[in-house]
């Protein structure tokens, strides 16, 4: 079995995450699998970026969702986190990363848990861009986010879905995805273990964790028969996984 290799935010430890410039650091490594994240501006815009607030990643200061698209755009989303890079790059909107992303063979498209407004603007308008850039067989949206999982199951069930969980989740993992009609799970990789991934299997589910940026628990996951391993240093996965 072969364990795909996913950047993180495209490759968060090693370039500016969830920008142009870190995908497209990714894609000069040869690797064509990522998961990122997706949350809505003020003009109701979807956009790439982690946090609900502008100062960890970029320039700006506040909330996301206050700010439009454009305004995200004129941002610098690049030299906040690594201060030395050569250029700056604004808050990128999911149509600019998707066209960019045209020859990946797997997308993880993250939905942050969100309030009611911002949930059905992406339940809106993800279908539309799913269709636009041909994602079909080839990417999933997932989410810890239950209420957004089932909406988007009842609004798009066309859309592959997979159900995240922490190390802590208390549930039954297996059994919440089946009941989203979801076909992966996306497990913290310290929940990982041979019994959970051969249920997981044998329920048709297939498993993508994160997030693995050490060599050994890499190797490990991959003799557990893990279907993804998404991680923050690509470069070094790389040499972990040449064998895989």
């Amino acid at each position: 079995m072969h364990t795909r290799l996913i950047g993180h935010r495209g490759a968060r430890g090693e370039a500016p995450e969830n920008t142009l410039a870190g995908f497209h650091h990714l894609i000069n490594l040869g690797i064509r699998a990522v998961e990122f994240d997706i949350r809505v501006s003020a003009d109701q815009e979807l956009i790439v970026i982690h946090d609900d607030r502008l100062e960890r990643t970029t320039n700006g200061v506040g909330l996301v969702r206050e700010y439009t698209h454009a305004e995200l755009s004129q941002l610098d989303a690049c030299r906040p986190q690594w201060p030395y890079w050569p250029n700056a790059e604004g808050v990128p909107t999911l149509a600019q990363v998707l066209a960019l992303l045209t020859d990946f063979e797997h997308i993880e498209l993250e939905v942050k848990p969100c309030n009611d407004e911002d949930q059905a603007v992406i339940v809106q308008k993800l279908p539309a861009l799913w269709q636009q850039f041909n994602l079909s067989g080839r990417t999933r949206t997932t989410s810890f986010d239950l209420r957004y999982l089932s909406a988007i199951a009842k609004h798009a069930p066309e859309l592959t879905r997979g159900f995240l969980f922490e190390h802590d989740f208390a549930g039954n993992p297996i059994a919440m995805a089946q009941a989203l009609g979801c076909s992966s799970l996306g497990p913290h990789q310290a929940r990982c273990e041979p019994e959970l991934i051969q249920q997981a299997h044998d329920a048709g589910l297939i498993i993508s964790t994160w997030t693995v940026n050490d060599a050994e628990r890499a190797q490990e996951l991959v003799t557990m028969g893990v279907d993804g391993i998404i991680t923050d240093v690509p470069t070094q996965a790389l040499e972990w996984l040449a064998d895989s």
